[in-house]
């Protein structure tokens, strides 16, 4: 058994509005947050690539998953940061959360923006444990975007898994448990937090800069995990330093345990199946 731990953190985008929050004021924070946690592989939500490049060089252990790519400017990219270290990618990919998702920059049900999911098929060094991880971004306004995003995402994971046995799936989802977003993906995974956390309660994982002060809008930031995965433990972390937050979401980190596979792993029948 691999024991993974994983994060996911809503990076909020670089913004001369936010003002002492703004992204260079708050990158050295995120990259200690991180540095500190030491996750083995974490998701990033909202940066554009100036801004997740910026913090690949704060936390030079780590490698983006971003051979896949054609960077476009103009969007706003989830992202996949890996310990090369522990684990290698043994493929890659991006999918636009809309109708067409193979269109670059597609957006649909009056999505205010183009969303996108990123993931990468990693394999730990140690004992080969390989995993899907996917990383993504719902919309923030339009419910019925999130429900149709929710939908594409799916199919995805259930095309690198069809049995949706060894998943991760972080991101920033813009909705609450119980939405259907919510509902469409917990249809075959199961949230990291409540499996250790049933008893807590629901936590809110936006504060907008403001801690326990900050507007209450419901835990929006979720990890979800294939039924193979193992959830040790799941936790919200307030890390603030000297009153300053690294984001105005809360990150969330969960240790899983990934089993070894039997048999050839999905990466070659991909392969088999592609004719490669």
């Amino acid at each position: 058994m691999s024991q993974v731990t994983v994060l996911t953190i809503n990076l909020r985008r670089e913004s001369e509005e936010d003002g002492r929050n703004n992204w260079p004021n708050r990158k050295d924070l995120v990259a200690r947050l991180l540095l500190e946690v030491s996750p083995h592989v974490f998701g990033t939500q909202e940066g554009r690539r100036p801004q997740v490049e910026s913090l690949a060089e704060a936390v030079g252990v780590y490698r983006i998953s971003d051979r896949h790519r054609q960077w476009d400017p103009e969007r706003f990219y989830p992202c996949i940061f890996y310990n090369p270290e522990v684990l290698e990618v043994l493929e890659s990919g991006d999918r636009w959360l809309s109708e067409t998702p193979e269109v670059h920059a597609s957006k649909s049900w009056g999505s205010a923006f183009p969303r996108l999911a990123t993931w990468a098929r990693l394999r730990a060094k140690g004992d080969g444990a390989e995993f899907v991880f996917a990383c993504a971004h719902l919309d923030h306004m339009e419910p019925r975007a999130r429900e149709g995003q929710a939908g594409v995402l799916a199919a995805l994971l259930e095309e690198l898994d069809p049995a949706m046995r060894r998943v991760v799936l972080v991101g920033d989802f813009n909705d609450v448990p119980g939405s259907p977003p919510y509902r469409i993906l917990t249809g075959s995974l199961r949230d990291a937090w409540l499996v250790r956390n049933r008893q807590a309660g629901e936590q809110d994982t936006w504060h907008g800069f403001l801690g326990e002060a900050g507007a209450s809008r419901g835990r929006l930031d979720w990890i979800l995990v294939g039924r193979d995965v193992a959830v040790l433990d799941a936790e919200i972390l307030r890390t603030s330093y000297g009153g300053a937050y690294p984001s105005d979401h809360y990150p969330v980190r969960a240790r899983l345990e990934i089993p070894p596979i039997s048999g050839p792993s999905q990466a070659v029948l991909r392969g088999i199946h592609m004719g490669t």
